[in-house]
């Protein structure tokens, strides 16, 4: 070594300290050498310099025996220690190794030699140990600070040890886990166990997901690691890491439904496009036999009750819509309270015969800018929330009113705009919400019913739902005391419902234009041919996109008014539309839809000046909308 060794020697016998010397300068080693011939003064030695081994006798004038090297550890010194013992002191040089000392020496067999190697074996040991010491406290930190279950089990199965987390994962001491076995851990039950132990029999490892038991018995999915290894006796022994994958496996649960509910809302857009091409002939042959015939006759009347049936059949179509999310968004004034008092029919048939259902509604007009669809999907997920929440029966209010949010009232509440809201309030007498959940309720996937029984996203998208129409919802609730949640929708003053149904009065106006109509559906296609032809249009005709397009680069310099239905074959709407404005922005384009698919952003097609004709419409709707278009 570069530096000189520093040796420390605990020795009350001058003979013996020469002796020592004298064989450490005779083995040529480069040493620095401090004696001191009592223990006290031996550690003080230490402590104010260090040294890289320690010669110790064990009978000194201060100290006896094994007493010396238990003084020596006690000190906290790091230092390796080599026992000095006389010849009859054999046995206790061999325990003193057992208490710590490095090796031992016997004096008058000692050569310089003897003495060399057992000094670099001392200390070469000494730096292995304390390899070893720190080796193992990492493994410690990493065994106890795991964030998944470690339990080491030997091949019977038994467990022998068990970190933190996995004593918080099965809900059980160290102590108590140590006392089971690895098949009272994992499910027994669970198909996927014997091809696990196959596995890791053949291989030395598995890896997969395994169900495991909580000492209530309770079962939870876990992510399991295993292996097998042999200690530093020899021993064959297993690992395994668990994660707990029940969160996990609820988000996926979550998913799937949510995949599922799209897929059924997917399906019910598709039914309702069809079902309202149906419809639009219906009510538009209907109306126009209707307006041929006399007034005060008994064929009118009949007529009207079949319109009627028409546009019950529309309403129940549009809530279709509602639940796959494929509805227009149709922002217009409405009354809030007609909204809610035509959904109680559909409301009725979701609450359980021992619910008491009532309405408080204001009497008067509440007048909001809303799209009567989502309204009523969000009064659908609030209600069904209620019921859910009331097992054993109760007591469900729907109430509406003017609220009027000042400065104050933010302040003590903490949300709001200052203005005039109408206020709608849904009231159960369920078993309440803690503080805890009323803070994550409007967070998507967040659900405290069980697998299966919802989605977690009812209260996430009736939140969305209202801020986009820019109002508020709160919910105020106590366990054991039912739950309040308020909407808060701004107001509108300047619209009421006469100036509404004062509209449907204006006279309805033809013109001479042409207009290029695509539609596919056949029926459809002719209706609207009839009824524009009728009232003086020259119309042009398409089945699909194609020829809608071709139709129109024939005849461009005649067409003013293009109406395309959104689904159609080889091009869609939107596609045919592009094309149109491409070739001529000026021209006028009116899209005809039941409904809109993902690929379709009503916002931004009404930004870009399109306009929209829901199906099914009237007559009378599909003419005011064509006059109003062409006479801007």
């Amino acid at each position: 070594m570069n530096r000189r060794l520093r040796i420390l020697l605990i020795e009350d016998n001058p003979g013996d300290a020469d002796l020592i010397e004298d064989m450490l300068t005779r083995a040529d080693v480069r040493f620095e050498l401090q004696c001191a011939r009592r223990l006290s003064a031996g550690i003080e030695l230490i402590k104010a310099g260090g040294a890289d081994v320690i010669l110790a006798d064990l009978g000194l004038p201060d100290s006896q025996g094994l007493g010396t090297l238990v003084k020596l550890i006690d000190a906290g010194l790091d230092a390796p220690v080599i026992v000095l013992t006389g010849l009859a002191d054999e046995a206790v040089g061999t325990e003193a190794v057992k208490a710590g000392a490095q090796d031992y020496l016997i004096k008058g067999q000692i050569d310089r030699n003897l003495l060399v190697r057992s000094i670099n074996y001392a200390i070469e040991r000494k730096k292995t140990q304390a390899a070893l010491r720190e080796s193992e406290d990492q493994y410690k930190a990493l065994f106890n600070n795991s964030i998944d279950a470690v339990l080491l089990t030997r091949p019977d199965g038994s467990i022998i040890s068990a970190n933190p987390e996995a004593c918080r994962m099965l809900e059980s001491s160290e102590e108590e886990i140590c006392r089971l076995s690895r098949n009272e851990v994992v499910d027994i039950d669970d198909p996927r166990l014997v091809p696990a132990l196959e596995e890791r029999a053949s291989t030395g490892r598995f890896k997969g997901e395994l169900l495991l038991r909580r000492r209530d018995g309770s079962k939870f999915p876990g992510e399991v690691s295993s292996a097998l290894f042999t200690d530093i006796k020899g021993n064959v022994m297993t690992s395994m890491i668990v994660r707990d994958i029940t969160e996990r496996k609820n988000l996926e649960t979550q998913l799937r439904h949510a995949q599922k509910m799209e897929a059924v809302g997917t399906l019910a857009g598709g039914i309702a496009h069809d079902f309202n091409n149906i419809l639009n002939v219906i009510m538009g042959y209907g109306s126009m036999v209707r307006d041929a015939l006399v007034a005060d006759s008994l064929l009118r009347s009949q007529m009207d009750e079949v319109l009627a049936a028409a546009e019950r059949a529309a309403n129940l179509t549009g809530r279709l819509l509602v639940f796959s999310r494929k509805q227009i968004v149709d922002i217009k004034p409405v009354n809030i309270n007609e909204i809610i008092v035509g959904f109680q029919k559909m409301l009725d048939r979701i609450i359980r015969e021992n619910i008491a259902f009532a309405l408080q509604i204001a009497d008067r007009s509440l007048m909001v800018m809303a799209d009567v669809g989502q309204i009523e999907q969000v009064l659908m997920n609030l209600v069904t929330n209620a019921r859910d929440a009331m097992p054993l029966g109760g007591r469900l209010t729907i109430g509406t009113g003017l609220a009027e949010l000042d400065d104050d009232y933010i302040a003590t509440y903490g949300y709001g705009k200052p203005g005039r809201y109408v206020l709608v309030t849904v009231a159960d007498t369920g078993c309440g919400i803690d503080g805890e959940t009323q803070k994550k309720i409007f967070e998507p996937f967040f659900t405290t019913k069980g697998i299966g029984e919802g989605t977690g996203l009812g209260l996430a998208i009736s939140y969305g739902i209202v801020k986009q129409h820019g109002g508020f919802i709160k919910v105020y609730s106590e366990l054991g005391k039912g739950t309040l949640f308020k909407i808060y929708l701004p107001c509108i003053e300047n619209t009421t419902e006469s100036d509404m149904k004062n509209e449907a009065l204006v006279a309805v106006a033809g013109g001479s234009e042409t207009i290029l109509v695509a539609e596919d559906d056949a029926a459809a296609r002719k209706l609207m041919t009839i009824i524009l032809e009728s009232f003086g249009y020259r119309v042009i005709t398409t089945g699909d996109g194609e020829e809608a397009i071709a139709a129109f680069l024939e005849n461009r310099a005649t067409i003013q008014l293009v109406i395309l239905d959104m689904i159609m074959p080889k091009k869609n709407g939107q596609e045919v539309s592009e094309v149109i404005r491409e070739e001529s922005p000026g021209t006028k384009i009116l899209f005809s839809s039941g409904y809109l698919s993902d690929m379709v952003n009503t916002r931004e097609l009404t930004e870009s000046g399109f306009e929209f004709v829901h199906k099914p419409f009237s007559p009378k709707d599909l003419l005011r909308k064509v006059r109003d278009i062409l006479d801007r």
